[in-house]
């Protein structure tokens, strides 16, 4: 599994009676409360019997939450004295939660005398490394839409639950958005027809669909077996519906069979529509073949790329990372992409293509001001501006000050 564990449970399962063999309390927690509160001393260890904790950052009234922890864990990290990081970790329940707690330093002993149990705690501690890690890189490279796809498709993949029941403010401290944006990727991806979102709760129709908006190292990631996961759907008269009006939106959310061809079909194949008697539907294409259906080679139904303007917005932002600099080949170009993939280029890279070539235009700007002795007409021209106002009024709406007063606020900070 690439994608990182947001869920932990039942690692230390087989260790519950490491707690009852020392002398423990039963406690018991609200949806809400507190259990370890950052900075306070944590002097002892709890096994979490029932309920799911969440782990957070907590930084004044802000909050990032890392990790959800259900029964069969150990909270909290077994951090050496040495490490100060408790200042910054909080354990709070999301659900009634009954734990089994017992002194830090009788978990130390019992960790001493169990090699096992030592090995369980390696390996937790590691997962939540892997986590970190995937965090800076999500947070540094991934655009917005990514970064709701990805969470919602890796806890998918750790838990095979299809259905969410994140409050709003919660999955906006997951994923490290503002309402307004949550909301606007939120909404995306129910127009695309990969989730559905109600009062209270999210539903995934079309896990292996929200996987190609996910970031690049997590495509290839494996779907949990379906046999393992209470699948959600599209009701079969909206799958009708999408056949009769051969909507691409639902390519890759399922696919229909005809019995009379034994061919299956993604939903906007320019095939002769069937009769509805004559139509079956599949989840996969592996669940069609299974069932004795070929692929139609008009639609390549097996091979359907279930977000073809992906490969559009990468060769959008590599021609403009390529020749941003001439203005007349980017103005022919940008004027000749179809409005769908800016809009979508938008969506996933969060700034419209000619918004990117002013971006890439003040960033080479930038560098040349630091780096070199050209002159700033010079560097307007070479950088792809078409005349000095223009220029300047960009670059200091971006930078807050003139070309000149940058070059010597940076000479000035290099010297």
């Amino acid at each position: 599994m690439s994608a990182p564990l947001y869920y932990f449970s039942k690692d230390f399962e087989m260790f519950r009676d490491v707690f009852i063999e020392q002398s423990y309390h039963i406690l018991h927690y609200k949806a809400g409360d507190i259990i370890f509160e950052s900075h306070t001393t944590w002097d002892c260890m709890m096994y979490l019997n029932t309920g799911t904790v969440k782990l957070s950052i907590v930084q004044k009234d802000r909050e990032k939450q890392l990790a959800l922890y259900g029964e069969g864990s150990i909270i909290p990290y077994m951090i050496p004295e040495a490490v100060h990081v408790t200042h910054l970790l909080q354990y709070t329940a999301t659900s009634d939660v009954t734990v089994i707690k017992i002194k830090k330093t009788d978990f130390e002993k019992s960790l001493d005398q169990s090699p096992m149990l030592f090995k369980a705690l390696y390996k937790n501690t590691w997962q939540l490394v892997h986590l970190l890690t995937h965090e800076v890189e999500s947070q540094t490279f991934d655009s917005g839409l990514e970064k709701v796809a990805t969470f919602l498709y890796t806890y998918f993949e750790n838990t095979g639950h299809v259905r969410f029941e994140f409050s709003t403010k919660d999955l906006q401290s997951f994923v490290g958005l503002n309402r307004t944006n949550l909301s606007k990727y939120l909404s995306f991806l129910i127009r695309v027809h990969v989730i559905e979102k109600e009062r209270g709760f999210i539903k995934i129709i079309a896990p292996e669909k929200l996987k190609s908006y996910c970031s690049e190292r997590v495509i290839e990631c494996d779907l949990v077996p379906s046999d393992q996961i209470a699948h959600a759907s599209v009701a079969d008269d909206h799958k009708w519906e999408a056949v009769v009006n051969r909507d691409a939106a639902y390519d890759g959310v399922f696919w229909y069979g005809v019995k009379s061809t034994r061919v299956y079909c993604v939903p906007s194949c320019k095939s002769k529509i069937p009769l509805r008697k004559n139509i079956v539907f599949f989840e996969t294409p592996q669940a069609a073949e299974a069932s004795g259906y070929r692929a139609c080679k008009r639609c390549g139904a097996a091979h359907i790329a279930y977000n073809p303007n992906r490969a559009l917005t990468r060769e959008v932002k590599r021609f403009i990372e390529d020749h941003y600099t001439d203005h007349s080949a980017i103005d022919a170009y940008l004027k000749r992409i179809d409005s769908s993939v800016a809009k979508y280029f938008k969506m996933h890279y969060d700034v419209s293509p000619r918004a990117y070539v002013c971006e890439k235009q003040l960033e080479a700007a930038a560098q040349a001001l630091q780096e070199t002795d050209m002159t700033v007409l010079e560097i307007a021209m070479a950088c792809g501006f078409n005349s000095m106002s223009n220029f300047y009024a960009v670059f200091k709406n971006h930078y807050g000050m003139t070309p000149t007063q940058y070059r010597e606020s940076e000479r000035r900070g290099s010297a």
